[in-house]
């Protein structure tokens, strides 16, 4: 009978030296393989991050500067006096207004004293009604990423009140038809009231019935109310708003939107727990938002129409724009990254002083890249 006999030593030196090297060439696989996935979603995260943000960009940007069918800026009235007390966040006269990063930490057109501002001093700029609305909601320009462009967008709801009778020079105030769920405008609010020939920007001072924040309300009449009490900086000091321009009942009333963006770190943390640059906006008088994880830059050059062709004869930044009205395009670009270390190479574009870099490392590991949209105003004057 045979004897049966098991591995001799040299058998299972071979075995062993075999399964290692299978083991090692799994590892590797699993590892390639992750490392490619992590590449994968990476690079999947930047092209959603650029196109979530061209998108919330391009859109208020085409919308920047209407007025209903009024379209000239230049005959764009206002019951406000004088007319610089128009606050920011009303101030129609503009569609476009930018401002260039044109030093560490300073922007042309400056933006001290001239964006609605709310850090540990208090609000600077900010419109806040009697009620308190507006207040606190303002930017902390100190978080700011310094070297990225800002950029606010203004323009008249689509959304629009019919008048309902004409308003004439007699001291009357603006009756207007509404619909169920009204609710663009509220008491103290400045509003646009237009037609095709005119338009003026007026406070609303009373609402009768008052609708704020009744989205149930009935389809009825509001009588808006224009009360020229000299109340404060920004409340109608001059004429009775009829005494201004008569409005027939082919006017109608529009809340004024206005949105402003700019880059500043985000609220979140990524695998490495450091805090990813986002982009913000600002939209009217609500507190800043943040809206797209992962975009660290933000570079601006507008399109000036110089002949009246209403096409683009040069691009210049913001610092050398001369009057915001000839703005026909806008050409944004955006750098995102990848938000989480995917083991790139790259250089982070602000430096490892504003960005969170690996330790030893002038470098972050987060993939990064440019796009740039154009973007045509469908309303500019």
């Amino acid at each position: 009978m045979q004897r049966s006999r098991g591995f001799s030593l040299v058998e299972l030196m071979i075995s062993l030296v075999l399964g290692s090297v299978v083991i090692a060439g799994v590892a590797q696989l699993f590892v390639a393989n992750s490392e490619t996935s992590r590449l994968l979603q990476g690079q999947s995260r930047m092209q959603e991050s650029a196109r979530f943000a061209l998108e919330f960009i391009s859109r208020n940007v085409r919308e920047a500067g209407y007025r209903g069918c009024f379209s000239n800026p230049d005959f764009l009235n206002t019951t406000i006096f004088p007319v610089t007390n128009l606050p920011y966040e009303f101030d129609l006269r503009f569609g476009i207004q930018g401002y260039d990063a044109t030093g560490a930490g300073v922007w042309t057109p400056t933006i001290v004293g001239v964006l609605p501002t709310s850090d540990g001093s208090g609000d600077t700029n900010v419109f806040t009604t009697p009620g308190g609305e507006g207040a606190g909601n303002g930017i902390d320009t100190s978080t700011i990423v310094p070297g990225t462009d800002i950029i606010t967008t203004r323009n008249a709801s689509q959304v629009e009140a019919r008048l309902a009778e004409e308003l004439n020079s007699a001291p009357e105030d603006p009756r207007v038809g509404i619909q169920v769920g009204w609710n663009e405008f509220d008491i103290d609010h400045l509003v646009l009231i237009h037609d095709c020939e005119k338009a003026t920007i007026f406070r609303v001072t009373a609402m009768t019935p008052d609708l704020g924040g009744n989205p149930s309300a009935t389809a009825q009449d509001l009588i808006v109310g224009h009360d020229i009490n000299d109340v404060d900086a920004t409340r109608n000091n001059n004429l009775q708003l009829a005494s201004v321009n008569t409005f027939d009942t082919d006017a109608a009333i529009s809340a004024i939107e206005t949105h402003t963006f700019f880059v500043a770190p985000g609220t979140g943390v990524n695998s490495e727990g450091n805090t990813p640059l986002s982009l913000w906006r600002k939209s009217g008088l609500t507190a800043p938002a943040e809206l797209v994880e992962g975009v660290e830059d933000l570079q601006i050059l507008y399109g000036v129409d110089t002949d009246g062709d209403n096409a683009p004869n040069q691009y210049v930044g913001a610092n050398f724009v001369g009057n915001w009205n000839d703005i026909v395009t806008v050409r944004v670009t955006v750098v995102v990254n990848s938000v989480d270390n995917v083991g790139a190479t790259s250089a982070p574009t602000h430096g490892c002083t504003v960005q969170d870099c690996i330790t030893g490392s002038s470098i972050d590991g987060l993939l990064r890249r440019s796009f740039t949209q154009t973007i045509q105003l469908r309303n500019d004057g």
